[in-house]
């Protein structure tokens, strides 16, 4: 089980995330200058940011006992892909994974990928920070490295928010917090094995969404 310092850790960068995404929001409705709304943006079509991240979040419980099992917060790295509608308005795809560990009694290791699709808008006239709000939709997909354990691909969707800040009229920095949320299945139970024996599951839904929390840093290349 984690520690008292890890879970304060854990609460303490969900604050953290929180706090960011509602300064972004405010940040993103305040109204714009008359001079910055006469100027022309110009734009890249196509941006990709390889990106580092840190996951937090998730429980489990155990099926025999009813104990939580935890998530080990863990580094990951993943990739968006942006198309420009317009320089405020971005169709967006991207992909995370993250190898981590289900803590407990018989702790065991998984990888946890995230596959999304959706979109961000940011404040029109931002130019040297520029704040922006996303969401997205598709699948979480978690791999339990253990011999017979099944995989699960879930629906997921996630609420983000963050900046980037323009190096050069092709490179950037884009900061970025999000959250996870995926509906479980409802049977509740995951990463089954069946055998001669009979079936058995490692653990067991605590309720019908599972919840994470991301924060990465990456560098973006225009084109």
């Amino acid at each position: 089980m984690l520690t008292p310092v890890w879970h304060g850790t854990r609460h303490l960068l969900g604050t953290a995330m929180f706090c960011m995404a509602l300064v972004v929001t405010t940040l993103m409705f305040v109204a714009p200058s008359a001079h910055a709304a006469e100027e022309v943006q110009t734009y890249n079509r196509f941006e990709i940011t390889p990106f580092g991240a840190y996951l937090g979040g998730g429980e489990f419980e155990d099926p025999i006992d009813g104990s939580d099992l935890d998530l080990d917060e863990h580094f990951g790295y993943g990739l968006f892909f942006n198309v420009a509608d317009e320089h405020w308005r971005h169709y967006e795809f991207f992909y995370a994974s993250f190898d981590t560990e289900v803590e407990g009694a018989a702790p065991f290791d998984i990888k946890v990928q995230y596959l999304q699709i959706g979109g961000t808008v940011s404040h029109p006239d931002a130019r040297q920070v520029v704040p922006y709000f996303g969401m997205s939709v598709g699948a979480a997909r978690f791999s339990p490295n253990a011999a017979g354990l099944s995989n699960e691909t879930e629906f997921a969707f996630s609420v983000g928010a963050g900046l980037r800040v323009p190096i050069s009229e092709r490179v950037g920095v884009r900061f970025d917090a999000r959250a996870f949320v995926t509906v479980l299945g409802s049977s509740g139970d995951l990463f089954c094995v069946s055998d001669a024996e009979g079936g058995e599951c490692r653990v067991r839904a605590k309720s019908d969404t599972f919840f994470q929390y991301a924060a990465s840093l990456g560098v973006t290349i225009g084109f």
